[in-house]
């Protein structure tokens, strides 16, 4: 999430921040910031702190989050393969914990980038897995409970 001083002040944007400040991509208090209705989290739903760099073991509470929760998995996704999901993998490998990548559920700014990021995220990951797989095992945690 940006806010307006963000966009404003800020001096030093590498290429994704030149593409999201442009067009005003997460701007506080805009559709972009907010979740998708389907998706808002529910009173048993973590919510972060919203990170304004690549990963949020840096610029948010991931880490200590995570921690305090007991967490020692971890299930990413999301609309940026080779940037802020790697980048989220490969700290929260560097802090301990396991990463399951969803390869069907995470988009990347074309072809070639979603291709170099699969292969990274082989190598990178505990395990790929893709949305099937990742609820199957979901509904049989729960169901074990």
């Amino acid at each position: 999430m940006y806010t307006p001083q963000d966009f404003d002040n800020w001096e030093s944007l590498n290429g994704i921040d030149k593409v999201m400040f442009d067009n005003k991509m997460f701007a506080q208090g805009t559709w972009g910031h907010d979740y998708h209705p389907e998706l808002r989290p529910d009173d048993n739903t973590i919510v972060m702190n919203p990170h304004k760099g690549l990963s949020n073991f840096w610029s948010g509470d991931a880490a200590i989050q995570l921690r305090q929760y007991g967490i020692e998995t971890v299930i990413m996704y999301g609309m940026s393969a080779n940037m802020c999901v790697e980048s989220h993998a490969r700290d929260a490998i560097e802090n301990g914990f396991d990463v399951m990548l969803v390869a069907d559920a995470t988009a990347a700014a074309g072809d070639a980038a979603h291709d170099a990021a699969m292969t990274n995220f082989e190598f990178l990951a505990h395990e790929v897995v893709t949305t099937e797989q990742v609820m199957k095992r979901l509904r049989e945690a729960k169901a074990g409970e």
